[in-house]
């Protein structure tokens, strides 16, 4: 969760938690940045284009932590995306609001709809690749 330094309705002017973001073990840190995976999923469903269908790949490049987000376009995105610059600019739309919401720049990478490998039960949206 993060701490909420506006003041209460009720006049408090302590700092506030505010709602829990998941589960601890759902938490990755990125380059000290504690990200859950329901946050992304909170970037994602705001863009238009884009289905919540998504996997997280962590990786090490030298001593610095990497998240690539791969995300599905929509079938109707997908039919329509006959030009690349509108790709471009759903990649950089994304790119900017993850940095934005979670305070990290993310690679990002739109592929084909039904690519991403859905599973029964629980999930399993991240795939880390660090050695540790």
């Amino acid at each position: 969760c993060r701490l909420d330094p506006t003041p209460c309705r009720c006049g408090r002017t302590h700092r506030r938690m505010g709602r829990v973001l998941g589960r601890s073990d759902d938490m990755l840190i990125i380059r000290g940045v504690n990200v859950f995976p329901s946050q992304i999923e909170a970037v994602l469903v705001g863009i238009e284009g884009l289905e919540p269908h998504y996997q997280l790949i962590v990786d090490r490049e030298g001593s610095l932590d990497t998240l690539e987000v791969q995300v599905e376009l929509s079938e109707k995105q997908f039919a329509g995306a006959d030009e690349i610059k509108t790709l471009q600019k759903l990649e950089n739309q994304l790119r900017k609001d993850m940095k934005d919401y979670l305070g990290i720049t993310a690679r990002i990478k739109l592929v084909e709809p039904k690519t991403i490998q859905r599973s029964e039960g629980k999930s399993s949206r991240v795939i880390d690749k660090r050695k540790i």
